[in-house]
C-alpha cells in the first residue's frame, strides 16, 4: 500500500466487476478536461466563503476522474490537503500525473466507492461532488456518506446537470466505444444512460441527511447544493433554502 492510499485512511477497492470507465478512461478524462463545465469559481466561493481556507484544510472530492478539482485546489491554496476519490485506477493514474506534473505535494488519490467510503467520520472539511449522481447506484448512500466523514461546520459543493445533449453523450459515446473495441462489454455494470434529476428529486435528495443548512441554486444547465454539517458554533447569517 503507497502513501496515496493510506492518507485519511483510505483502502484500496477489490474490482470485482469490469467498469466502462475503466476500459473507456482515456475518452472520459477528455471530456472531463475539454467538455464539462468548471465549477472551481462556485467550488471555491461554496466551500471557503470567508476567503482563503486555513491552514490544513482538508478537502474530498468524490468520483474525481483524472482530479481536475482536487489538484486545481491544491495549487491554488498550498494549505490546504486534497484528496481525490474513484473507482477507476486508470483515472487514478491520470490524476496523479496531474499532480506530479504541477509538482504537488498536497494532494493525492486513492481507489475507493463513494457509497461507501474507507474515510473516517467527520475528519475532512469540505467534499466536491461533481455530476456524481448520474451513474451512482445508490445516491442516498453518497450523501449518507459525505455527512458521515464531514466535520462538523464542514460544507459539501454539489453540481448536477438538466437533461441535455452535452449530458448524456459521454456515456453513451463510452458505450458506443466499448462495443466497438471490446469484447464482453454485457460484463459493464455502469447504466447504459445517464439519469438526470429533475429540480424536485434534486432538492429532496439534498435533503436527505440533517444538515444544518441547504441552500439549492441553478443557472442555464446545471443545478448545485450547497450543505453544511451543524458545528458547535450557532449557524447564522446563511440561508436554508
Amino acid at each position: 500500500m503507497d502513501a496515496n492510499q493510506q492518507e485519511g485512511g483510505c483502502r484500496p477497492q477489490p474490482q470485482s466487476e469490469e467498469s466502462l470507465f475503466e476500459r473507456c478512461h482515456w475518452f472520459y478524462a477528455l471530456c472531463r478536461e475539454h467538455l464539462f463545465r468548471d465549477h472551481t469559481p462556485q467550488i471555491r466561493s461554496a466551500l471557503f466563503p470567508g476567503g482563503d481556507p486555513a491552514e490544513g484544510t482538508r478537502v474530498l472530492e468524490l468520483g474525481c476522474g483524472p482530479g481536475v478539482y482536487a489538484c486545481g485546489l491544491a495549487k491554488q491554496f498550498p494549505q490546504v490537503r486534497a484528496m481525490g476519490i474513484d473507482l477507476s485506477r486508470s483515472l487514478l493514474h491520470r490524476a496523479r500525473l496531474r499532480a506530479a506534473s504541477l509538482h504537488l505535494q498536497n494532494c493525492n488519490f486513492c481507489e475507493g466507492d463513494a457509497q461507501a467510503l474507507s474515510v473516517a467520520s467527520n475528519s475532512v472539511d469540505a467534499v466536491i461532488v461533481s455530476r456524481l449522481f448520474l451513474i451512482v447506484p445508490n445516491k442516498e448512500a453518497v450523501l449518507s456518506e459525505v455527512f458521515r466523514v464531514l466535520r462538523p461546520g464542514g460544507r459539501c459543493f454539489i453540481a448536477e446537470p438538466f437533461s441535455s445533449f452535452t449530458t448524456r453523450f459521454p456515456l453513451r459515446a463510452m458505450w458506443l466505444l466499448a462495443n466497438l473495441f471490446n469484447r464482453g462489454s454485457e460484463s459493464l455494470h455502469e447504466p447504459r444512460e445517464a439519469v438526470c434529476m429533475h429540480s424536485p428529486d434534486f432538492c429532496k435528495l439534498v435533503h436527505s441527511p440533517p444538515w444544518a443548512k441547504v441552500e439549492v441554486l441553478q443557472d442555464d444547465r446545471y443545478q448545485y447544493a450547497i450543505c453544511r454539517k451543524r458545528g458547535s458554533e450557532i449557524d447564522t447569517g446563511w440561508s436554508a433554502a
